[in-house]
């Protein structure tokens, strides 16, 4: 493969949260199939992505700061619900979680004819911020980013358990590792990724001791090879994706901070293609770059914006089993689903 788009990083954050107040995405929001296919490149036969559709909820009174904030700016009859998307999974019944992190919602979305259509919001005064979701065979992951731990519910969204650790801090990304029925926990603060079993029960880390260029600096997501178990670690302050054995391990790691293609400035996403394809957000430059297993870089997409295929600050990534990417837009309040075809 080879590079296509134009590279435009945008490193001031500022200017990104300016953008959203100056759009009028904070309006009445839907959940929309694209109706006509937007490929990634446009311009050969067989694109690598195809932008799918956009999920945006629905017409609903703001919740929390942010969203109050917002509405003193453009008037109480601009609103939505799906209110900052930070996190998103498919869990085992084929359902669609997406975590919404300013309001403490978890929305739950079913696939009807190939559209991703709401049908319920579930809130627990037990998780004051949510921020990440993860989903095994049988239970429902939430980090809690206010309240330092991770919740265990059931399918049913019971909370049934709770993850901590005297070392935790701020448990961020999160990711199940079905190779080794683990869930793995990043936290940036404390420089590490926490191991769990699936019942709560504390097993490792990884980040802190070992070979010297496996310490982590600050974890931000993960993701597992399910064929292998080999763990891949986006390491934000060291702007490098390190890569780890089912043993914690450290192989390999690639990335550097730069304003160029194939490097990174503010990574908040990682996620594994079956075919080995790494792709990583990052939400200074406003895209998602594709990488191959040693780190070359193969193509990216999106710039900064609010227009379908741009991102504001892109968060969490998640690859389904039928190669949907999932993209979390917190600030255009939504979440972007692209079809990859695995080269």
């Amino acid at each position: 493969m080879s590079v296509i788009k134009s590279f435009k990083p945008y490193l001031t954050v500022l200017l990104l949260i300016s953008v959203v107040f100056m759009s009028g995405l904070v309006g009445c929001a839907s959940s929309n199939k694209i109706s006509e296919a937007i490929n990634y490149p446009a311009d050969i036969p067989q694109p690598y992505l195809t932008l799918e559709q956009v999920i945006e909820g629905a017409q609903d009174s703001p919740e929390g700061l942010f969203s109050r904030f917002l509405g003193m700016i453009v008037g109480p009859e601009r609103k939505f619900t799906l209110n900052q998307p930070t996190d998103m999974v498919v869990d085992q019944k084929g359902r669609l979680l997406i975590v919404e992190s300013e309001a403490g919602y978890i929305s739950i979305y079913n696939e009807v004819e190939g559209e991703w259509v709401n049908s319920e919001r579930v809130r627990l005064s037990e998780i004051l911020h949510p921020t990440s979701i993860a989903a095994g065979p049988d239970k429902i992951f939430v980090s809690d980013l206010m309240g330092g731990t991770v919740h265990i519910l059931d399918y049913e969204f019971n909370l049934v358990g709770t993850m901590n650790h005297a070392d935790m801090q701020r448990p961020g990304g999160l990711c199940y590792d079905g190779h080794s029925n683990r869930l793995l926990i990043a936290d940036p603060p404390a420089n590490r990724v926490f191991v769990f079993s699936p019942g709560g029960e504390y097993l490792a880390q990884l980040g802190r001791g070992g070979h010297s260029q496996g310490i982590l600096q600050s974890p931000i997501a993960i993701t597992v090879d399910a064929a292998n178990g080999d763990i891949y670690v986006l390491d934000g302050m060291a702007r490098k994706v390190k890569q780890y054995n089912p043993d914690f391990q450290f192989i390999n790691s690639f990335g550097e901070y730069d304003q160029v293609p194939g490097s990174f400035a503010f990574p908040k996403g990682i996620a594994l293609a079956v075919d080995g394809t790494l792709f990583v957000g990052d939400g200074a430059f406003g895209n998602i770059q594709m990488f191959d297993p040693t780190g070359a870089l193969l193509f990216y997409f999106g710039e900064t914006g609010t227009e379908q295929g741009q991102f504001l600050m892109p968060r969490n990534l998640f690859i389904d089993q039928e190669q949907r990417l999932f993209v979390a837009d917190p600030y255009n309040n939504r979440v972007q689903i692209f079809r990859y075809f695995a080269q």
